[in-house]
């Protein structure tokens, strides 16, 4: 059980008529997501998809082949030789970082990035974000290999409420509007809190507000709304059929602020949650040597993406 004098974020039940008007407003000036993005998407979430469909894709996008040969020819690799057959290339990448590639510059053509403003920076929630999509593969990749695509699609999108929170504060900053400040909240307090003293609502809603907009699959939704609650609500608030996958995310995240000595941004979930993926706390038994490894990996190689 919860501690019953713990803050609680507002849930999608939580709003009213008012808040769901003036966030709708906000989401209906985010354009659709183009057919391509919905295919890599269904693509990556395939367990039976294989390289061969997402290098056809990725090779047939401008921007997509552009961003391929950048990164192939880039130090990360070293090749002594400049590559530019964009499907050599795509051999030499490889289909974990060509899927990774794939995703995260097509929804960047989306929602946009770079924007730096009131706390929030859109490269480091992509660094973020694709931490934690390695994080949650680690946990299922020597049981279920082929659940690890699903778990890059949840782990890139968990957070997208934040985009659009990004581009509503850096709206602000055009308009000379001066954020509401947030030295009346505890020092501790946790980011959601944070959002809905700036902004009254958080990225959870947000961002599932955007991804039924986009209408991506209830797996997805499901994640993005609720990939916080184990570190706030009970387990029978949490959808029976997502829970392993929304505990999944919400305990890599956890694992990733953690590294970053960010740990105070949600409270730890309770040791129910990670009895469900066969876990035991303190975090630190969590985190593997073989997981520690992919991290640092993913850091270096969202750099070369940029």
């Amino acid at each position: 059980m919860m501690p019953s004098d713990q803050w609680k974020p507002l849930r999608w039940k939580d709003i009213d008529a008012e808040q769901i008007k003036i966030v709708s407003a906000v989401i209906d000036k985010i354009p659709e997501l183009p057919v391509h993005v919905h295919k890599i998407l269904k693509i990556v979430s395939d367990i039976d998809s294989d390289a061969k469909e997402i290098a056809q894709l990725a090779s047939s996008d401008p921007v997509m082949v552009t961003k391929i040969l950048n990164v192939v020819n880039s130090s990360y690799y070293g090749f002594s030789k400049k590559i530019e057959d964009v499907h050599l290339a795509i051999v030499l990448l490889g289909f974990a970082e060509i899927r990774t590639l794939a995703l995260q510059t097509m929804l960047t053509q989306s929602i946009g990035k770079g924007n730096v403003y009131a706390g929030y920076d859109t490269r480091n929630l992509w660094l973020h974000s694709y931490q934690v999509s390695v994080c949650s593969e680690a946990f299922v990749g020597e049981k279920n290999p082929k659940m690890s695509g699903i778990y890059l699609a949840l782990g890139l999108l968990h957070d997208i409420g934040k985009f659009l929170l990004c581009n509503i504060a850096f709206a602000m900053k055009q308009k000379r509007i001066k954020p509401k400040s947030v030295t009346t909240l505890n020092q501790d307090a946790a980011i959601l809190e944070r959002e809905e003293h700036l902004f009254g609502v958080n990225h959870s809603i947000m961002g599932v507000m955007l991804a039924r907009k986009w209408g991506l699959s209830d797996r997805i939704a499901s994640v993005i709304e609720y990939h916080h609650y184990p570190s706030y609500f009970d387990l029978n608030e949490i959808p029976c059929e997502y829970l392993e996958d929304i505990t999944s995310i919400c305990i890599a995240d956890h694992i990733i602020n953690y590294l970053e000595n960010k740990s105070s941004m949600h409270p730890i979930p309770p040791e129910s949650f990670f009895n469900l993926l066969g876990f035991t706390l303190p975090v630190e038994n969590v985190i593997t040597v073989d997981i520690r490894k992919k991290i640092e990996k993913a850091k270096s190689f969202l750099t070369y993406i940029e």
